[in-house]
């Protein structure tokens, strides 16, 4: 059975499903934040989302990221871009099996309209923290993603948008409630970001 792009966000304001589909976001991170967000980008309609990740699947993974047993051993962005374009075949998901660095940074700058950081390591996440902070596009990151416990909250600094609890760093230490609550605000930055651009 064949459904069209329009049947599935029929209950999405057609404006924005317009501005969506015309719309890029990269995904930098493809585990507990990043494959949740991933999927949400896609439901909401985004025209095309770059996904960055050089990992693969593991069973520690299962407990708070979008995969099954079938998936363990595969690289974790092909998984995710395949699963959905199964579910979601309107959506176009592209995956780069690959470590992002400040040189993958460059080259990719000019392909998205916003970036969603969704990294483990604190190094990664504080060099891209430090290069998105000198330019100019929206970049969306987090702070504070570990533990059972823990107000979620919002802050701006310029084009930087960050969510978590500000606290809670182990990763060892991850469970799916609050990691999914900080990829959906994480989405939901995403679209309040091109929600705006027309206003």
């Amino acid at each position: 059975m064949g459904v069209d792009r329009k049947a599935v966000l029929a209950r999405q304001n057609e404006a924005w499903n317009e501005r969506a589909k015309n719309a890029t976001v990269a995904v930098l991170g493809c585990g507990g934040l990043g494959s949740n967000i991933a999927w949400m980008l896609a439901r909401l309609g985004i025209g095309i989302i770059h996904i960055f990740d050089y990992d693969v699947i593991e069973p520690s993974n299962l407990n708070r990221q979008c995969y099954g047993i079938g998936d363990i051993g595969a690289p974790k962005v092909e998984a995710t871009a395949r699963a959905i374009a199964a579910a979601l075949p309107f959506a176009e998901v592209i995956p780069h099996y690959e470590t992002v660095d400040r040189a993958v940074l460059d080259r990719i700058y000019g392909t998205a309209d916003i970036f969603v950081e969704a990294f483990d390591g604190k190094e990664t996440k504080a060099a891209c923290f430090d290069y998105f902070i000198e330019k100019e596009k929206p970049y969306v990151c987090t702070t504070g993603v570990a533990g059972p416990r823990g107000e979620v909250e919002r802050r701006t600094i310029g084009n930087v948008h960050i969510a978590g609890d500000f606290d809670g760093e182990d990763r060892n230490d991850c469970y799916i409630p609050k990691v999914m609550t900080i990829a959906a605000l994480e989405a939901q930055t995403v679209l309040e970001l091109l929600w705006n651009e027309e206003e």
